[in-house]
């Protein structure tokens, strides 16, 4: 039997556990189901624009603020159980979605999101209007709130997607 849905991810474990799932279980069509690990932002929006809802497979917050903005996108946690995924799925919603562990500000948002753009410390100064040195230290409670480490760490999960 053919999957009625499309799984994007590059992570051959989780493509046949999925597939198994869908051998045994009947869900409705015209959905995608997404492993953020491997799945660039991009792809996601492509699936959005096509109409399909999107059921993305996230276990950082990094994956969660890079998608958190978009509509249509049900997050569930990787760690889910068997049972926990099935139910979202059939039910077509997410009781046992992704719980964020790091709440930002509202500026730390806005930073973050300029960082995701691509733009610099002068051009996230510009937009927001604020000072330099106040980007630096938004920047630097992210990088303690999402647990990064160092700045290239921050830098290297938001290319990532």
């Amino acid at each position: 039997m053919d999957s009625p849905c499309i799984i994007l991810s590059e992570d051959n474990f989780f493509n046949a556990g999925l597939k198994a799932m869908f051998s045994s279980n009947t869900f409705g069509a015209g959905y995608v189901i997404v492993d953020v690990e491997s799945t660039r932002r991009s792809q996601v929006e492509q699936c959005l624009s096509q109409g399909k809802k999107v059921f993305a497979f996230i276990d950082n917050d990094f994956d969660y603020y890079a998608l958190c903005h978009l509509e249509n996108v049900i997050f569930i946690d990787r760690r889910s159980g068997i049972s926990e995924v099935l139910s979202c799925l059939s039910l077509n919603h997410a009781h046992f979605n992704y719980r964020v562990k790091a709440k930002l500000s509202e500026r730390e948002g806005e930073v973050l999101s300029c960082l995701q753009e691509g733009l610099d410390t002068r051009q996230i100064g510009e937009r927001l209007g604020v000072n330099i040195k106040t980007i630096y230290a938004s920047r630097s409670r992210l990088i303690n709130k999402m647990q990064a480490g160092n700045r290239i760490y921050l830098y290297r999960n938001i290319a990532r997607l």
